[in-house]
């Protein structure tokens, strides 16, 4: 569902702001970064078990 929503999550944020994705899984943390990547500069992805934090700053 996130990388569905990308674009509409993409357009709330101003320049700068922030973006904080949690409880994504492991397995599924590539793509949602791929999803974001484009108009953030993400923060290198937070793994406890097979959870992740995925952060960043609109560009």
């Amino acid at each position: 569902p996130l990388r569905e929503l990308a674009p509409l999550i993409s357009v709330l944020p101003v320049e700068g702001g922030l973006l904080g994705l949690s409880a994504i899984l492991a397995s599924q943390a590539e793509s949602v970064c791929d999803a974001f990547a484009e108009l953030f500069t993400l923060d290198p992805v937070v793994e406890k078990e097979e959870w992740c934090r995925i952060t960043g700053r609109k560009k």
